[in-house]
């Protein structure tokens, strides 16, 4: 049917042929309407079509036309409508605006959605098959009265670091002097080809309560950064935020030094790294840290705990001599969180690594420190991973500080990475304590110093509290499933 005229009263809808069927006025439940034709079809339900002389006419939803029979020409139709379908949304968790909203036949319905704090703008279960995108909640293609509703998502310890911090307008692009800031921030680096979220310089709001030891005692970590499976790594802090002993002991990194395979946190035959990637033997400190999670964390706490997780111990090597973050961190100054090599990827599932640890835990990386703030053979006495919560303004390139600010007091920590193999000596990283403050170096791997574990934290764990200060940290909801 062809039809012409604007719908006003001086120029109907008519159909062609004039002296056959026109269609000469809309009505709103029988009365006249100031809406126009399209406003209504979007709001309202056409109810019937009636024609003066008799040809029966009705409504066609599919394709919003009218289907005539019995015609009587000429004769002149009216389409009346009627109110449109109510559509309600209700918010568990959350609040919805408008809560209410009318819409014509194939119709649209769109809300402004807000979760409540703790909450994060992801969909738990929803009764009306809607799609969220944003913070806009639409319902489509309505087609009766709808009542509907909506359960939002709790916040992930992931989702609620990302949401309290922000990130960076300006990210870090150069490496190659300490870096002390106090802007409360994230900062964006890669992974895996993945976007990871990382705490840097003088960070105040990366604290975690997560677990208790063997003597019942609360556990305090730092967040060191995200990971590319989405995990949140954690560096222990002891069992208070203001802890100066904040390692599990000390020990050895290999009890041998003179073989260039102990520089690995496993090692397979000794004499080259080829042989030492086999990763069949532990180190000393992998067995001592093993035993401290097994102790502390395993039974009860595991099931929180990443296994995807990667942790680097880089052992590549252009010349059996200078190791990959020695270069990386000494010559170019370029960190990195990727890991290029499988066998020095530790991780407990083997989708993502190599498959040998037998539990979720390791060691910070040298990369690690760089991108906190560290600096290879430089100072950085206000860089995170070196100090406590304990107040107090310190020179960034001090000598030397009072040991009460340092989370290790004058004792120097492992790190995961290898630095060189000097002929006779193996050497990895280490971080000092309060005698060279923050300073990132190298040590032979037979001294004893402090240990400091690591551990990631499932992208699925749940946020209960805390803002990641150290008076009020982050903790997480304890489940029977760990998410």
């Amino acid at each position: 049917v062809q039809v012409t005229g604007s719908g006003t009263v001086s120029d109907p809808y008519i159909i062609s042929p004039s002296s056959d069927i026109n269609l000469v006025s809309y009505t709103l439940n029988g009365q006249t309407t100031n809406k126009t034709y399209a406003d209504l079809l979007k709001t309202n339900v056409v109810k019937n079509v009636t024609c003066k002389n008799g040809t029966t006419a009705t409504w066609d939803n599919t394709d919003f036309s009218i289907k005539l029979k019995n015609i009587h020409t000429p004769d002149y139709c009216t389409i009346d409508f009627g109110n449109g379908y109510s559509v309600s949304l209700t918010a568990t968790n959350g609040t919805v605006s408008p809560s209410n909203i009318t819409v014509g036949y194939g119709g649209s319905a769109s809300f402004t959605v807000t979760p409540n704090s703790g909450y994060i703008l992801e969909i738990d279960s929803h009764t009306c098959g809607g799609t969220l995108s944003g913070s806009t909640y639409t319902i489509s293609n309505v087609t009766s009265a709808k009542s509907c509703s909506i359960t939002f998502k709790k916040a992930t310890l992931y989702a609620k670091l990302l949401s309290d911090r922000g990130i960076a307008t300006t990210n870090r692009t150069t490496f190659s002097a300490a870096f002390d800031s106090t802007d409360q921030v994230l900062y964006t680096a890669k992974e895996d080809n993945k976007t990871v979220y990382y705490f840097a310089g003088n960070a105040t709001t990366n604290w975690v309560k997560f677990g208790k030891n063997e003597n019942n005692q609360d556990l305090y970590w730092r967040i060191i950064r995200t990971n590319s499976d989405g995990s949140v790594r954690l560096l222990y802090h002891g069992t208070s935020t203001t802890a100066t002993d904040a390692y599990i002991g000390k020990s050895a990194f290999n009890g041998s030094y003179n073989n260039i395979a102990y520089v690995s946190y496993m090692y397979g035959s000794l004499g080259s790294i080829p042989s030492a990637r086999e990763n069949t033997n532990n180190s000393t400190i992998k067995g001592v840290i093993d035993k401290w999670y097994k102790d502390n964390l395993n039974t009860n706490y595991g099931k929180y705990i990443s296994t995807t997780a990667v942790y680097c111990n880089d052992r590549s090597t252009s010349d059996n001599t200078y190791f990959g973050a020695r270069t990386r961190l000494d010559t170019n100054k370029t960190p990195s969180y990727d890991c290029s090599t499988t066998e020095d990827k530790f991780t407990v599932d083997s989708s993502t690594g190599n498959g040998k640890l037998t539990h979720p835990i390791a060691l910070m990386t040298a990369d690690e420190v760089s991108f906190a703030g560290g600096i290879w053979g430089n100072r950085n006495a206000n860089a995170w991973y070196f100090r406590n919560a304990k107040e107090g303004t310190l020179t960034t390139s001090s000598s030397s500080t009072d040991a009460s600010y340092s989370s290790t007091g004058s004792t120097w920590w492992w790190l995961l990475s290898p630095f060189y193999w000097y002929g006779s000596y193996a050497y990895v990283f280490y971080v000092y304590g309060s005698s060279v403050p923050g300073n990132l170096n190298r040590i032979s791997v037979n001294g004893m110093y402090g240990v400091r574990p690591v551990i990631s934290l499932k992208s699925c764990v749940i946020w209960a509290g805390g803002d990641g200060s150290s008076n009020n940290p982050y903790t997480i909801e304890e489940t029977t499933s760990g998410c």
